[in-house]
């Protein structure tokens, strides 16, 4: 386990370096999130991750700007304990590039207890270039990834698996199952049932921002991500 850790270390400061490279030509002039970002999020979110009701790590979304536009990084750390034995490890680490309400790059690795993967997206005029496991895939440029911070998303049937870099299709409507975790943290939260290839739950406030999500996992355990801090100055 520990050589996974430091091989998503090594692939993480590749991943950093080889940003430089993704960033546009020209400066980006646009900042279509300024309203979400900064009085939604104030400019962060921080979740606690709970598998079937036990905390096990957590998961940060924060806030930058720079020339090329709106740099958002997520990073989700989950450790499972069989008494204070660590039996599995799963890190995700993604930066991803917004000039306006486009996604012109992103970059992600997997640590999934040893086993790394990456994804990579660049913006090439109206499409979107995806690149993993050594394939290419060419696709439209308005493709959202699954960081689930931007709410635009609701109104797609096609979403960016930032964590299989495959285009997953879905149907995305009101939830029948509500989360007593999540509507403790955010009791005026929508929920949003993602159905098709990705199967999992959202929920966002009436400001649009991202309160809450739960999934399962393979083993069928429950994810819930309840919200520490995912409201700003909007609040």
């Amino acid at each position: 386990m520990a050589g996974g850790g430091l091989h998503l270390f090594v692939v993480l400061s590749t991943l950093l370096y080889c940003s430089v490279a993704l960033g546009r030509a020209e400066p980006c002039a646009g900042d279509s999130f300024a309203d979400l970002v900064d009085a939604g999020y104030g400019g962060r979110i921080e979740f606690d991750v709970l598998r079937n009701g036990k905390h096990v790590g957590e998961h940060v979304t924060t806030f930058t700007r720079s020339d090329d536009g709106l740099v958002v990084e997520s990073t989700m750390n989950l450790t499972v304990r069989v008494l204070v034995i660590p039996v599995y490890r799963f890190s995700y680490h993604a930066r991803d590039v917004w000039c306006g309400d486009r996604l012109t790059a992103l970059e992600a690795a997997v640590d999934d207890n040893g086993t790394v993967k990456r994804v990579r997206a660049l913006r090439d005029g109206d499409e979107l270039v995806i690149e993993r496991d050594g394939v290419e895939e060419r696709v439209a440029a308005d493709l959202l990834p699954t960081n689930h911070w931007n709410p635009s998303v609701l109104g797609h049937d096609r979403v960016l698996n930032t964590l299989t870099g495959l285009v997953n299709k879905v149907d995305i409507g009101p939830c029948s199952k509500a989360s007593p975790l999540v509507s403790a943290a955010a009791p005026d939260a929508q929920c949003h049932a993602y159905s098709g290839d990705l199967r999992v739950r959202a929920w966002y406030d009436d400001f649009g921002r991202w309160v809450g999500l739960a999934f399962y996992g393979d083993d069928d355990s429950e994810i819930v991500y309840v919200c520490r801090h995912c409201r700003g100055r909007g609040a």
